[in-house]
């Protein structure tokens, strides 16, 4: 004969997510109040430029539960020079087509220019955006993950063929 026990949930320790498991315990206040994860005097290395910088440095990004803020990984100097680049390079834009000039769906265009410049490169859709982005918005970066992608490269060799038709 089998014995069914019986659970008081009570006293079962739950299982959170990754988002509520984590908590920081180095944390310091700034001078406006706000709860910064970090302490104090620590380091952060800004995405864009790769300066090592203090953390005031940096803007607030996410807000945790506890109430904390992440601070963003990109420093406000270069978010400023990117911030500005974007609004020039959507000022100068021509007007928006009605497809993605890099896959040619119907989604949601953004602006796409060279970064570091003022340089107009299209209106792609944000799949596009981030992928071209992610492989470092360089034709290496595409052209390695095609190779990646088709091992043959003679196919690789086709459609370029047929997309210059």
């Amino acid at each position: 004969m089998s014995e069914h026990r019986t659970i008081n949930l009570n006293t079962v320790p739950l299982k959170l997510n990754k988002q509520h498991r984590t908590t920081d315990t180095d944390f310091h206040f700034r001078s406006d109040g706000l709860k910064i994860v970090g302490k104090k005097d620590d380091v952060q290395e800004c995405k864009e430029c790769h300066r090592m910088l203090s953390l005031p440095a940096f803007t607030t990004h996410t807000l945790k539960a506890d109430g904390a803020w992440h601070l963003q990984k990109m420093c406000r100097e270069c978010k400023t020079v990117m911030q500005f680049e974007r609004r020039r390079v959507t000022k100068n834009a021509p007007p928006k087509p009605d497809r993605c000039d890099c896959c040619h769906t119907n989604k949601k265009l953004q602006i796409d220019h060279i970064h570091g410049t003022l340089i107009f490169r299209g209106w792609v859709c944000r799949n596009c955006n981030t992928g071209i982005g992610a492989v470092g918005d360089t034709l290496e970066g595409i052209l390695q993950a095609a190779v990646y992608l088709e091992k043959d490269k003679s196919k690789i060799i086709e459609i370029l063929n047929e997309i210059k038709k």
